[in-house]
């Protein structure tokens, strides 16, 4: 009982980071119980200056335990007699969708839009549930948590009051819905294949060997359906573009990034202890995923639809790196998610700033924009071309980088799948030109009606500009950021 005790208030100290929050979300819904009286701008400006105080706070607190880990916990901490577990890759995470987080709120701030204040109090819990999401070794955490984000997801679709945010969130609902209960039901066969629900345990792997691989393959597929869902990857896609389209666009920039980064990290591990051949479900989830994203966006003409279609052919490029089975494979996939991050939440920062002047996210409203604001047009240029995966871009270095590893895998195994996602990976990247060149296309080459000056303010500015120059910055020195990943 002691040692047990000990066990305990050990994790609590290790987890840190997450009671900080857990005590923030519980200041925030204090503050909306008996702020009533305060005007709005006070509230909005008191949430946005504690919530991100909070997350600058926490990454300099993830920052320090990362060097910390490196030094004396080189092999992971088990917290909670295996319900979670912390290493230098859940701290990185942790990281980036602290650093994530923030940018949607300096987004909020910029454009200016005007939030209730349960949107915070929402807004935390779905960051407290990636945490927890990071740090996952066990089946049962593991659905808790993708619940934790998918719930408190569906509140902030559905917070407008508006026909189309009601339809989207529906539709979110019952696809997660959906995808929970089949991942519910596949752990409950691999708890009764296994007899445990901690997945890097040796009882696991060993047991999975006495069945079937077939059976085993089947049930691994419906266990990562809730994963696959958080992703926006085949077959649980269906969702993206609806609520892409409806969504305020800062709560869209981040459903789009942070729930992948966790997802990410908890599909590798799983995968990673898995005792069959797992490479023709992920070979075909990224065909089809890679297949319906890119041609679904060829025909798009509203910027945020054009968004979410891209965004599952992302998942797909994500999951190159996993197809790989190889350490170079992974490091490629975390290098992606991390620089997709900046890229994508630079692209819904663009669309709602174009958005701004011309009262619509239809790409015909671009006309002529490009030519009389140079800042926009260099901007949208430069982010256009980091989601094909062109040079100067560190796009480019991500795409590189995850078929690289993809390459070095066919290699060593010989594997036609591996070469034939290889190919059709380049050649996907080859299409996607025509529809993120749409863009930039006609904000510079087709002539535009009326006034088409847009004056940002000074803060819209900075921001995209950081975001932009962090586009180009990666590729110029992507060794900073691969350092960080290799000492993982």
């Amino acid at each position: 009982m002691y040692e047990q005790l000990q066990h305990i208030l050990q994790s609590n100290r290790l987890i840190l980071p997450e009671l900080i929050f857990t005590g923030t979300f519980l200041v925030v819904v204090l503050l909306l119980a008996f702020s009533k009286s305060l005007d709005y701008e006070r509230i909005h400006n008191i949430f946005n200056f504690l919530v991100i105080s909070v997350l600058v706070s926490l990454s300099f607190v993830f920052w320090g335990f990362l060097s910390y880990y490196k030094t004396y916990f080189e092999s992971g901490s088990v917290l909670y007699s295996g319900l979670l577990y912390l290493d230098t890759e859940a701290i990185y995470f942790k990281l980036l969708i602290s650093v994530c987080s923030v940018i949607v709120l300096l987004h909020l701030w910029v454009v200016g839009y005007r939030v209730v204040g349960e949107f915070y109090a929402i807004f935390i819990a779905v960051i407290l549930g990636l945490y927890l999401l990071t740090m996952t070794t066990n089946l049962l955490m593991m659905y808790i948590a993708v619940e934790f984000v998918s719930i408190s997801s569906y509140i902030l679709v559905a917070f407008n009051k508006g026909k189309l945010n009601a339809e989207a969130g529906i539709k979110y609902l019952l696809v997660g819905a959906t995808s929970s209960a089949i991942m519910l039901y596949g752990i409950s066969l691999l708890y009764g294949m296994t007899g445990t629900l901690d997945f890097a345990s040796q009882q696991f792997a060993t047991n999975l060997l006495l069945n079937p691989s077939w059976v085993v393959l089947a049930v691994v597929f419906m266990s990562i359906g809730g994963l696959l869902f958080k992703l926006s990857a085949a077959p649980f896609h269906i969702w993206t573009p609806d609520i892409y389209e409806a969504t305020p666009t800062p709560i869209v920039s981040f459903l789009s990034i942070a729930p992948k980064a966790g997802s990410l990290l908890v599909l590798s591990r799983f995968l990673s202890n898995l005792t069959v051949d797992y490479q023709l479900i992920i070979g075909v989830v990224i065909l089809v995923s890679i297949t319906i994203g890119n041609l679904s966006a060829l025909w798009q003409k509203n910027t945020k639809r054009l968004l979410g279609y891209s965004t599952i052919a992302h998942a797909g490029f994500i999951l190159v790196g996993l197809l790989a089975i190889n350490e170079d494979g992974m490091k490629s996939a975390i290098f992606y998610v991390s620089t997709y991050a900046v890229i994508t939440m630079a692209a819904f920062l663009l669309v709602d700033l174009l958005a701004l002047k011309t009262d619509s996210y239809e790409l015909e409203e671009l006309r002529g924009l490009g030519q009389v604001n140079p800042t926009l047009a260099v901007s949208a240029t430069v982010i256009m071309i980091a989601l094909v995966g062109l040079p100067p871009t560190v796009g480019f270095t991500g795409k590189l980088l995850i078929f690289s590893a993809l390459y070095q895998g066919y290699e060593d195994t010989a594997s036609g799948l591996m070469l034939f996602v290889l190919i059709f990976g380049l050649i996907n990247t080859a299409i996607s030109i025509f529809f993120y060149f749409k863009i930039p296309y006609f904000m510079l080459l087709k002539d535009g009606e009326g006034n088409q000056y847009f004056n940002m303010s000074i803060s819209q500015r900075i921001l995209l500009f950081i975001l932009t120059g962090a586009i180009i910055f990666l590729f110029v020195y992507p060794s900073r950021l691969m350092e960080i990943i290799n000492s993982l």
